[in-house]
């Protein structure tokens, strides 16, 4: 499975890979949102090239983009809508995802396909064929594997031209403070973007929603350890800010062919282990658990 640090050559520079998938470069994005996909893609091989703000400024008041621009709610793949309060990716809002890539791409797939452009802020070692398996349009998506010492303001020059900004927070040494959180949630806000931070739970508190993946069964191999990785059944758990308790799915992450299916989905006879059951269970709301 191919991670975007493949796509460079021994010199580090971009391979000639990277316009064959189709990834463009970050920098150009702005004013491009929902614009037909280029004909002639050109590569992103590290930070985002160009001019960036040296901290997160005051945002520029204007129209929010949901107005501007039609829906105000992206769409997600169908088992993952009932874990949202909205049944998709509202725009101006933050949503966290924790313990599972697959989880992600299955967030972002539907919203990309429907024409939105996704940057993806961190995760080097992201494998760009596993996106496009989950259903990522790769003309869409822009990948910056190594944001540099300011991730914060790539993100920000990122949520001007991109519907759907992916933020790992796990980044080595670089910390997130109250301030930068709080700033990056107004710039979204006002743009009518969606910000993703991936990492561990609470890690985001300002996020409206939570999405945990949890439990982990492989369907494929036999008796005796033989066979073929089919499916991975887990429990996706979904706690939202206003929302009392959380709401629990058991999900195929990935399904067979690479996308998500809800449980079930299985030929009958897969070697499967422990199978979760949706369950509703009462908890703090997201808020008082992240403090």
């Amino acid at each position: 499975m191919g991670s975007a640090s493949s796509l460079l050559d021994d010199q580090g520079s971009p391979s000639r890979r990277w316009a064959d998938l189709g990834v463009v470069r970050a920098s150009e994005l702005r004013g491009r949102r929902r614009a037909p996909a280029p004909s002639v893609p050109e590569p992103v091989a590290g930070p985002v090239a160009g001019p960036v703000p040296e901290e997160v400024g005051e945002p520029v008041v204007e129209p929010p983009r949901a107005e501007r621009e039609g829906s105000a709610v992206l769409p997600v793949s169908a088992p993952l809508a009932g874990l949202l309060p909205d049944g998709g990716l509202r725009r101006g809002s933050a949503v966290a995802v924790c313990g599972s890539t697959s989880l992600l791409l299955a967030l972002l797939a539907e919203a990309s396909r429907d024409g939105s452009w996704c940057a993806v802020v961190g995760l080097p070692d992201l494998g760009v064929q596993a996106a496009a398996e989950a259903g990522l349009d790769l003309a869409r998506t822009a990948l910056v594997p190594r944001p540099g010492p300011r991730p914060a303001a790539v993100v920000a020059a990122l949520v001007d031209g991109v519907d759907v900004v992916v933020l790992d927070t796990t980044l080595p040494g670089v910390r997130w403070p109250a301030g930068d959180r709080q700033r990056l949630g107004a710039r979204v806000r006002q743009r009518g973007a969606v910000l993703v931070p991936v990492g561990a739970p609470g890690a985001w508190p300002g996020a409206e929603v939570e999405l945990r993946a949890e439990g982990s069964a492989w369907a494929g191999l036999g008796g005796d350890g033989a066979g073929r990785l089919r499916s991975r059944r887990v429990r996706v758990r979904s706690a939202a800010r206003g929302r009392p308790g959380e709401q629990e799915e058991p999900l195929l992450l990935p399904g067979p062919a690479g996308t998500c299916l809800p449980d079930g989905e299985l030929p009958v006879g897969a070697p499967l282990t422990g199978p979760p059951r949706r369950v509703e269970r009462a908890s703090a709301p997201l808020g008082a658990v992240a403090g």
